[in-house]
């Protein structure tokens, strides 16, 4: 049993220095977890992205609710990583991550150059979640 929770048991806890409380929105009172601590912990255990692990991008899409006036993209991730160089690569690990590309705020909408980075981000982070990354953390809620 123990090694089956190998990976999880080495993820699982996150660094107070990697988290931050969420103090607005639907999500306040949760933690936020930073993206890079969690790209550091795939690199420290399987190496660089792209020899040890990698997140492929298999499908991007928006969806517009024109309601609000608002758009959002969703992209789908396989990750996929290899406990040695050498070994053979995982099974696709699965994510989908999502932000909102158009906006409206009080001044009129908003649109977000930075949408598809952010949802590419959100996916790695939900493909992570499988892998125990931050477990500690979506634990406690």
């Amino acid at each position: 049993m123990e090694e089956n929770l190998r990976l999880y048991n080495r993820f699982k806890a996150v660094p107070e220095s990697a988290k931050k409380p969420i103090r607005g929105g639907r999500l306040k009172g949760f933690t936020d977890i930073s993206p890079m601590w969690r790209i550091k912990q795939l690199t420290e255990a399987f190496g660089p992205c792209g020899i040890g692990w990698n997140a492929k991008v298999v499908d991007a899409r928006t969806i517009t609710n024109e309601a609000a006036g608002e758009t959002a993209v969703f992209v789908d991730v396989e990750l996929v990583y290899r406990e040695s160089p050498g070994a053979d690569w995982s099974e696709p690990v699965y994510g989908t991550g999502g932000a909102k590309l158009v906006s409206t705020e009080k001044d009129g909408p908003y649109f977000d150059d930075e949408a598809f980075k952010k949802a590419y981000t959100d996916a790695i982070s939900v493909a992570c979640k499988s892998l125990g990354v931050g477990a500690d953390v979506y634990w406690e809620k």
